[in-house]
């Protein structure tokens, strides 16, 4: 049930004169009250008939943009009745608001409404980093993919579209039933559906909205997904520094040209503080100081500054005059114009790159995983296991000491400490 009432007051400013509001009311939620920009006097507002008096003045033409708005407002209501969508008396208040100016958005944004935003937003917004123009379009797909798995589980779920979801709308029963829909199709697929990054980028978007100030947004029912909503326990993918010298002498004839420039691309990265494929394919020579490497890691806003070592430097200096403009390594070509080309280029040789460790590895018969992301966790390993200071070894990773100790440090000397157990006790 809703209703759309006038009702009229003294004007505070002016007694003699009345204020008019309307009402919006539906069941189960607050009233919700919208100025009325007609007034006229206190004495010829009629409060039982919502209207003014007949025979005062402009009677009729007032009584009549009353009716029109009221009108206005009911058809949309009964619009979105028969559309099934679930609102509210504050959304229907602003269905016809224009931001000053021109046009602007309205103040009650649908959930796909407020992702489209956020889509939009990603794909405008640039940022430098490490001396580049960088944009944000990764970010924006991120928003793209959760848009169109919600539209599929909104129909395939309640028979309904996305469109009609506002944030009052995005309870516990509906993260309940996203959660398990998720859950499901991961069985289908044979993964977990990625259960905690939708989860997490719907809060993210949840908590956008909050911020805008939309109306009906409860962060707190994202409390009923329990673990479902954190990330899974990472395992660090450090080896053994063994396993490292045996990729690192390994015989190279073996390989093709390209695999061998993956071979030194790991073996970089591992020399370098285990920096990511993205910055290692980012490396330009303007980050390169006599004894150490300065650079912002593209992921997180955190500076690296890793020493130098030299087998770092025989590494560049191989492929110095190689790399496109001031590219250190031969990754990027002139075709490499956006930041979404360049990613699919970083993701495609870190494909090769896995296939030519896994090759090497059978090769040597290491039954170790050994990935891109085994560098990092291999070097910070090594470093604190040496007696280095957490400190000196989280800045030239681009860590802090607890994410260091957290997801990249694994013990992979336990043999080594067996034994000199063994002989101490």
């Amino acid at each position: 049930m809703y209703t759309i009432n006038i009702k009229g007051h003294a004007n505070p400013k002016d007694p003699s004169m009345v204020k008019l509001e309307m009402i919006f009311f539906k069941s189960n939620y607050p009233r919700v009250t919208k100025v009325v920009n007609v007034t006229g006097l206190m004495a010829d507002w009629d409060s039982k008939a919502q209207s003014f008096r007949v025979g005062s003045a402009e009677a009729t033409t007032k009584n009549k943009i009353l009716f029109d708005l009221k009108t206005k407002y009911y058809h949309k209501a009964d619009d979105w009745e028969i559309e099934g969508r679930s609102w509210s008396p504050v959304q229907l208040s602003h269905a016809f608001d224009e931001i000053e100016q021109v046009k602007s958005e309205v103040r009650v944004k649908s959930v796909l409404q407020m992702i489209e935003s956020l889509e939009t937003r990603f794909k405008e917004r640039q940022r430098i980093k490490n001396g580049q123009l960088v944009d944000s379009s990764p970010n924006a797909k991120v928003y793209a993919r959760l848009r169109r798995r919600l539209t599929e589980f909104t129909k395939e779920k309640y028979g309904k579209a996305f469109s009609t979801f506002f944030f009052p709308d995005i309870n516990e029963q509906f993260l309940l039933d996203f959660a398990f829909w998720i859950k499901e199709n991961g069985i289908k697929n044979g993964n977990k559906g990625g259960l905690a990054t939708k989860l997490r980028r719907l809060r993210a978007v949840c908590n956008y909205a909050h911020k805008e100030g939309m109306y009906g947004v409860r962060l707190d029912a994202f409390e009923c997904l329990g673990d479902d909503i954190k990330w899974p326990e990472t395992t660090s993918k450090a080896v053994p520094e063994k396993v490292i010298n045996k990729l690192a002498s390994i015989d190279r004839t073996l390989f093709t040209e390209k695999e061998n420039f993956c071979i030194d691309l790991f073996l970089f990265s591992y020399y370098t503080g285990g920096m990511a494929n993205v910055d290692v394919c980012n490396l330009t020579w303007d980050m390169i100081e006599e004894d150490r490497i300065v650079y912002e890691r593209m992921k997180f806003p955190k500076k690296a500054k890793p020493i130098l070592l030299q087998k770092a430097k025989d590494i560049i200096y191989k492929y110095k005059g190689k790399g496109f403009q001031n590219y250190v390594f031969p990754v990027f070509t002139h075709k490499h114009t956006t930041t979404s080309k360049k990613m699919i280029r970083v993701r495609q040789l870190s494909t090769r790159l896995s296939n030519t460790l896994t090759k090497a590895c059978k090769m040597l018969r290491i039954k170790e995983n050994v990935t891109w992301y085994s560098a990092r966790g291999s070097f910070i390993s090594k470093m604190v296991d040496a007696g280095n200071n957490p400190y000196v070894v989280a800045e030239m990773a681009g860590n802090s000491p607890l994410t260091i100790y957290k997801h990249y440090y694994k013990n992979t000397r336990r043999e080594e400490i067996k034994r000199e157990m063994e002989s101490i006790f």
